[in-house]
């Protein structure tokens, strides 16, 4: 029995000292790398940006070079970037021996919106940025306008009033379903009695909305586009209306 006791002491001395020479082996390591900078920070590298420039990005994340890597502290780096209103979500990490990558994921403006002559951008889920510094206006997107002060529309906000919500249902849904007509649309209007109006890119031809059932108005023009064929374009039409139940009016451009 004591020669078992004694073998276990033995094999955990054994332990112990590997422990204490691997530890102070990756101590030493880590002294030397720190002495001659070997781990010295040199390049960002960032992903996933179209929105937000690289030097954008790097400016976020706030580092200086030759910092160690080990010496990076990547939770408070992936927060400040993570503050920006286009990052939906990034991940930060050490590539050695000296580079900090950066992969950011970003919210996708799908309209812009009107705030009585100041422009921001919405995503689908309704989050409001402002417009991005590299393009300003200058993505091929459509523009939501009506809106007054009480709608309450803030940047780097989630913004669920009802006419928003509405808005951005309706471009989704056209976005989704009938993608050539979606290419068409130039702006979304909403009213004082927050009826509906769209204006296409061709010629500004209106759409006539109204207020309530905007998905089925929009399956109902969307058949009625699909009977025409080829033989008509939104140019050839002053307005459509679609604000009489299943009903669609229509006064021709003369």
């Amino acid at each position: 029995m004591d020669k078992k006791f004694k073998s276990i002491a033995i094999k955990g001395s054994i332990s112990t000292a590997l422990i204490l020479v691997v530890g102070a082996f990756i101590y030493g390591l880590q002294a030397y790398s720190s002495a001659i900078n070997l781990f010295g920070l040199e390049k960002v590298v960032v992903s996933g940006n179209s929105m937000l420039s690289r030097e954008e990005v790097a400016d976020l994340a706030d580092v200086s070079f030759e910092t160690s890597l080990f010496d990076l502290p990547l939770d408070s780096i992936q927060s400040r970037i993570s503050k920006n209103p286009f990052v939906r979500s990034v991940q930060v990490s050490r590539q050695f021996p000296r580079t900090l990558f950066i992969e950011v994921k970003e919210r996708e403006p799908i309209a812009y919106l009107n705030l009585r002559g100041k422009f921001l951008c919405v995503d689908a889920d309704k989050f409001v940025m402002p417009l991005p510094s590299s393009v300003g206006m200058g993505l091929p997107l459509p523009i939501f306008s009506g809106f007054d002060a009480s709608d309450s529309i803030t940047s780097g906000a989630l913004v669920t009033t009802k006419k928003l919500t509405q808005m951005v249902n309706v471009l989704t849904e056209i976005k989704r379903d009938y993608p050539r007509f979606h290419n068409q649309i130039s702006e979304l209007i909403s009213n004082r009695e927050n009826e509906y109006t769209i204006y296409t890119s061709e010629n500004a031809t209106r759409i006539y909305l109204g207020q309530n059932e905007l998905s089925q108005k929009i399956q109902l023009l969307a058949a009625f586009w699909n009977t025409l064929g080829n033989r008509r374009t939104w140019a050839d039409y002053d307005y459509i209306d679609l604000r009489y139940r299943k009903q669609v009016v229509v006064h021709e451009r003369t």
